[in-house]
């Protein structure tokens, strides 16, 4: 009986190690933020309010993400009716333990905006939303 129990928690153990070393598709999005200033690879600040006419930042960072994959930054501008117009989508390539990277958006209309982080299937990783005035 005490064989057959140890036999069994060997096999458990080997089962559990199998799935996480072959989950090439999970990593995780370990911060999200929105800034108008990226320095040393770092967000300045976070904002959720720009003006007219500047820069925003969307700048992800992931963990554990394995084989090189590709996600997108989807910028939208907001409808009032609630739709929203798609207004740049950016691919950016991740990899490794750790990646840190962003995308910017000149913000020539004002309003209510959007952007999301999406991964290769268009599942959406996190959404920010924010004002231009």
């Amino acid at each position: 009986m005490k064989k057959l129990l140890i036999s069994m928690l060997i096999i458990l153990g080997t089962l559990t190690a199998y799935g996480k070393s072959n989950s090439e598709n999970s990593f995780r999005l370990d911060r999200v933020v929105l800034t108008n200033e990226i320095v040393g690879k770092e967000p300045l600040k976070t904002m959720d309010t720009f003006k007219l006419y500047s820069k925003g930042y969307f700048y992800t960072e992931f963990k554990d993400i394995g084989e090189e994959k590709t996600i997108y930054h989807n910028w939208y501008l907001l409808q009032e009716d609630g739709e929203k117009t798609l207004m740049a989508s950016v691919p950016l390539k991740i990899s490794g333990s750790r990646w840190r990277t962003w995308s910017n958006k000149n913000l020539f209309l004002s309003g209510k905006w959007s952007v999301e982080a999406v991964d290769e299937d268009d599942t959406v990783l996190s959404k920010k939303e924010f004002n231009v005035e």
